[in-house]
């Protein structure tokens, strides 16, 4: 729409100048200065009702365009889903037929072999129930001839076993049939009198076996003590005691390693008689001390000596492998680093 504007600025104007007067009495020149000011209103109307028609006009062609656009874009979209839902179809429907095609063919294929296989199987268990007929009649014949020789081997073997003990077997018919004399005559009061008697013995009997073994656990403990009495005499007499305290030495193994990042671990192998807290002082002692490298003298060549024998029994220097290592060793202990006290 149109609109007005007013603008205020004020003017200065500068001036200067000389004028001439006639000569009064001499006459001359007079100069003459100054500033001038004023104040200058401008207006300014704006006319937009051409540029707003035009707007306007630009306005409903957009959404003539617009319309048209979304017209054209709404039949497009119809257009795809209508193509991509006859596209899905056609291959959902081809999909479904290949796979209802390939499961009857497999179910052709599948039911070919099953019924090949039903075949088979018939003939098996024909075969099967053939051979188990087979086996039965083998079975009974061989276990009639077997139980039929087995029976024969026990009558033999019982025959063989009653001739070798016959007097032990005559001896139990003799005590059976005596055993049923005393059951079934009235000599009860002898076979009551003999268990009497038989009871006093077999106590009688148990008590000396008693006895007997308490006497062999006396002599034992005898001889034991009688051979711990030796022996504390024995070192009663081997032992000097002078009264003075004495030191017992024990080998240990003292070894501290070096990883690649600095970190240094020690470790001490002893004996069980060295406890937990010698085993800290002398970790203690063997860092205290001051270790020098071993020079080369008798002492490293005995050293030397013993590693060479030492080697040569795990490793052959005929195998390449074990000549390889023997090598390495040999650097290793020529390029020592022993440190002695």
């Amino acid at each position: 729409m149109s609109y007005s504007r007013t603008f205020n600025r004020t003017i200065t104007v500068h001036y200067s100048g000389s004028v001439s007067y006639p000569a009064s009495q001499n006459g001359g020149t007079v100069s003459y200065s100054g500033t001038a000011s004023k104040v200058v209103s401008v207006r300014v109307t704006v006319d937009t009702n051409p540029f707003d028609s035009s707007v306007q006009h630009c306005n409903s062609c957009v959404n003539t365009l617009t319309g048209a656009i979304v017209a054209t874009e709404s039949a497009q979209v119809a257009s795809i889903r209508d193509k991509a839902d006859k596209v899905g179809n056609a291959i959902v429907s081809g999909f479904f037929k290949t796979v209802r095609s390939e499961i009857s063919q497999q179910i052709m294929e599948l039911g070919n072999r099953i019924d090949a296989t039903l075949l088979h199987l018939r003939e098996l268990a024909k075969n099967c129930v053939d051979k188990q007929r087979q086996m039965e009649v083998d079975y009974g014949r061989i276990s009639s001839r077997y139980s039929k020789i087995f029976e024969e081997l026990n009558r033999e073997l019982e025959n063989r076993i009653y001739e070798i003990d016959r007097p032990v077997f005559a001896f139990k018919q003799h005590a059976d049939s005596n055993a049923g004399r005393l059951l079934t005559n009235d000599m009860v009061g002898t076979v009551a009198i003999s268990g009497a008697e038989t009871g006093k013995l077999e106590a009688g009997i148990g008590v000396s076996v008693t006895k007997r073994r308490a006497l062999n656990t006396i002599q034992k403990a005898n001889r034991f003590l009688q051979m711990q009495k030796e022996t504390d005499d024995l070192l009663s007499r081997c032992k000097i005691d002078d009264g003075r305290d004495a030191k017992y030495y024990v080998p240990v193994c003292f070894m501290e390693t070096s990883g690649s990042n600095g970190r240094i671990d020690r470790q001490l192998y002893r004996p069980s008689v060295v406890d937990e807290r010698n085993r800290m002082e002398l970790m203690e002692s063997f860092q205290s001390q001051q270790w020098q490298p071993l020079e080369q003298s008798k002492r490293m060549e005995r050293i030397q000596d013993y590693f060479n024998v030492e080697a040569g029994s795990y490793y052959s220097p005929s195998k390449s492998h074990d000549e390889r290592v023997m090598r390495y060793l040999s650097q290793f202990i020529n390029n020592n680093s022993i440190q002695t006290i």
